[in-house]
């Protein structure tokens, strides 16, 4: 499409050259034929030969035209001094922009910023946007982010497009003009909403601040071109304590109820989490909801009834899952509120069986016993175990001391059975 495009152009003004202004009129008989050959061999590739027509073409016709493609395809063969060259030789009989322009862009790519920058400063027309932006670009790749910075305040002045907006944005946070980078884009923003670059430089900007709130409210903007932002957003809103944002944000959006349901967890609110854990659960039969149903509503009331509940739920649940959690959690409800202790000592060998190390697990295990009375076994089992956890220490403590009691006991007896017997 592009190069029926071009081809149309080039056919269009054929007739015009400096000689021959008369647009449509062509210089000799073929001259479409040679512009047809010389797009071909661009559309294939071989610029070296499009690049021999069109040299053609402009010794027959004296057409400026046929000399930009001419050093077009140089460039695009990465002769850049050659473009220098052969654009230095034209401009000293004829001055034309664009190839000026080709001129600038060949000594860029050859590195050569200073004379770049004095051939624009010689030659080029101040009101011209490209004088400007190339000014600001070879400054900034000079590291002088200051005079860069004027010339792209002047360039955006000129031509406000994004794009000489973003290039300016990226000269002031080199500068560390940020206050002066968000106004400018904000500025932007109030005219034409959220466009997904400006906003996402803005939260380049916003997260370089460290302003979360701030940056999850443009990653809120963004979400409308990518679900992801809104859980960026989501994230930080989390982790910077605006809780209710991060509520209105999933109800607003419709997002997954799961993290709905883990930002009720997070604040405490357990009966509300508890209700979207057992819908989540009825809508996907999914029995990990069940369990996080289970889990909110021992954590919301740890009343008789509740317990009962719980209990029968965790029954049901390590029927269908094989799971240590389950098990040790359901152990050790039985053992600590004295409801079946000896019960409670199966399901928490179930969960040691899976894994062996865990400490939780085994003072479970010291606390059964313990429950039983047998507090030999009990301290058999926890006296090695060493940790900051307080509800273990705890345990640990009563189970030494019931074990010196035992001991007491045992030797009191002993005595008094040797004094029988004398």
């Amino acid at each position: 499409m592009k190069k029926i495009y071009l081809l149309f152009i080039l056919l269009l003004i054929t007739g015009c050259s400096i000689k021959h202004p008369q647009i449509g009129k062509k210089s000799f008989p073929k001259e479409d034929e040679y512009i047809i050959k010389a797009l071909v061999d661009e559309d294939s590739g071989d610029y070296a030969d499009a690049a021999k027509v069109y040299l053609f073409l402009y010794k027959k016709t004296d057409k400026i035209v046929y000399f930009r493609r001419y050093l077009d395809d140089l460039f695009e063969l990465k002769k850049y001094n050659q473009v220098i060259k052969e654009a230095n030789n034209f401009l000293k009989q004829h001055w034309d922009d664009e190839v000026f322009k080709i001129k600038i862009f060949a000594l860029l790519e050859e590195n050569k910023l200073n004379e770049a920058k004095n051939a624009l400063l010689k030659n080029f027309n101040k009101k011209n946007t490209f004088f400007y932006s190339m000014m600001s670009y070879i400054l900034t790749k000079q590291g002088k982010y200051l005079e860069a910075l004027e010339y792209a305040k002047s360039n955006y002045a000129l031509n406000p497009t994004k794009q000489n907006l973003l290039n300016l944005v990226d000269i002031l946070i080199k500068n560390k003009k940020y206050t002066e980078a968000i106004a400018y884009l904000n500025t932007y923003l109030k005219e034409y909403r959220c466009d997904y670059e400006v906003c996402l430089k803005l939260a380049h900007i916003y997260k370089e601040l460290y302003d979360y709130n701030r940056l999850a409210n443009i990653y809120v903007k963004l979400g409308r071109f990518n679900k992801k932002f809104y859980l960026l957003a989501l994230n930080y809103y989390m982790n910077i304590g605006e809780y209710q944002k991060a509520i209105n944000l999933i109800k607003k959006y419709n997002l997954d109820e799961e993290y709905l349901m883990y930002v009720y967890e997070q604040i405490g609110k357990y009966k509300k989490a508890a209700l979207v854990a057992m819908n989540l659960y009825l809508k996907t039969k999914n029995i990990k909801y069940f369990l996080k149903y289970t889990i909110y509503i021992y954590k919301a009331d740890k009343s008789k009834k509740t317990i009962n509940e719980v209990i029968k739920n965790l029954k049901f649940i390590s029927k269908k899952i094989n799971s240590p959690f389950v098990y040790n959690f359901l152990g050790y409800l039985l053992i600590d509120k004295n409801i079946n202790p000896k019960e409670g000592i199966k399901y928490v060998q179930k969960a040691l069986k899976l894994e062996p190390d865990n400490i939780e697990y085994i003072d479970s295990l010291a606390w059964g016993y313990y429950k039983l009375k047998q507090c030999k076994i009990a301290w058999k089992i926890i006296k090695n175990i060493h940790t900051d956890d307080e509800t273990i220490l705890y345990h640990k403590k009563l189970i030494k001391r019931c074990l010196n009691d035992t001991s007491k006991n045992n030797k009191s007896n002993k005595k008094k059975f040797r004094k029988k017997k004398k």
